[in-house]
């Protein structure tokens, strides 16, 4: 009686830690754009410390990238490893509950049954045969559900890359705010901002809806050391929030509107990972890291370039600072979560931005307040 109570037990344990494993796969693979499974953002986390550990002493930017590139895939590799693992795990114990011992006999039988190798015979058990059959088609069913996963994750980074490259062409590298409109206007003329807007509104949209689960393409870095799809938003909301706030053109009220989309792409992206930032921040109540002399030399050097400035500077300022607001969080979370290159103006050149940011495993923590410089 004994023996058949864990017997029974045993196929139980089983059944549930395949059903948790299959779960898994599911939300991981077909549920990209939900929040990650508990043992995804546990995976990341662990990869990321490790990560963290392995680049502290490189002082290389080009070197730390290319350690840091291999994040994403391995730690996509650990989260596929952890999902065979556990439907492995779970199809021993149903094995074993099933009649097949002792323990390590129904190990092998498992790892025959997952590797589709069948280097060991199931014989006339009926219920051995089903989970030989069970566990070989899901092991299938899991690669396949790699197998499409993976094109999309890069489909969808490719699209993202390609507005980044084309804004470090126009641009140069590290692109900021100040540095797209004076490129802009020099290639194009004021009157095409208007197109420049809309082309980044469909990129934010994407960026909200490409899937922003911990294993996305999101933790992709890009192909050069020197260029960051976060740098390149930063760039676009500075400038958008620029000439909203200071620059005198008849230019399409897209530019705030950029801002406001930004800003909701990025919470999106931030909300899945478990950091929030508030709702509806106002300046001066909420900080900035910009300072008032770092705006004036900006709007300064737009005024001497010939581009005709807004009279109230002090005005300007307020209306920049409001805007900078809505956003700042949202991106200097993310800059201290995904690491990209430093140097960028306003973006990866502030002090915050090289304090680790630990990715929450559990619970949902507001994003640690990065700034704490002067109004």
């Amino acid at each position: 009686m004994a023996e058949q109570v864990i017997d029974i037990l045993a196929f139980a344990a089983g059944i549930v830690v395949i059903v948790i494993a299959s779960g898994l796969a599911i939300r991981t693979f077909m549920v990209p754009a939900g929040a990650p499974p508990l043992i995804n953002r546990f995976i990341f986390r662990f990869t990321q410390a490790v990560f963290d550990a392995a680049t502290k002493p490189i002082r290389s930017e080009a070197r730390r990238h290319g350690v840091l590139s291999l994040y994403a895939p391995i730690s996509l590799l650990v989260v596929l490893g952890t999902i065979l693992g556990l439907i492995a795990l779970g199809y021993t114990l149903a094995f074993y509950g099933a009649g097949i011992k002792p323990i390590i006999r129904a190990f092998l039988f498992s790892g025959s049954a997952i590797s589709t190798l069948g280097f060991e015979s199931p014989g006339n058990n009926f219920w051995v045969i089903v989970l030989s059959a069970a566990e070989a088609i899901t092991m299938a069913t899991i690669v396949a559900l790699l197998i499409g996963y993976l094109p999309g994750i890069y489909s969808s980074y490719q699209q993202r890359e390609q507005a980044v490259d084309s804004l470090v062409q126009l641009t140069g590298a590290q692109p900021d705010g100040i540095k797209v409109i004076d490129a802009y206007l020099e290639t194009y003329g004021s009157n095409k901002f208007g197109d420049l807007w809309q082309q980044w509104l469909v990129w934010f949209a994407d960026l909200a809806t490409s899937g922003s689960t911990l294993s996305g393409e999101l933790y992709l870095r890009s192909s050069s050391w020197d260029r960051s799809w976060l740098s390149a938003a930063g760039a676009m909301l500075d400038a958008a929030a620029l000439i909203s706030s200071s620059v005198d053109l008849a230019t399409d009220p897209a530019a705030e509107r950029l801002v406001r989309s930004g800003t909701r792409a990025l919470r999106q992206v931030l909300d899945p990972l478990g950091l929030h930032c508030p709702a509806d921040p106002k300046w001066p109540e909420t900080p900035i890291n910009i300072t008032h002399d770092e705006f004036a030399e900006a709007f300064d050097h737009l005024q001497h370039a010939g581009i005709p400035m807004k009279l109230d500077q002090a005005a300007a300022w307020r209306m920049f600072a409001q805007h900078r607001a809505q956003y700042e969080c949202a991106l200097m979370t993310l800059i201290r979560l995904k690491k990209p290159p430093r140097g960028a103006r306003w973006t990866t050149d502030r002090e915050e931005s090289l304090k680790p940011l630990p990715l929450p495993v559990v619970g949902k923590p507001a994003a640690n307040r990065m700034s704490k410089t002067p109004k």
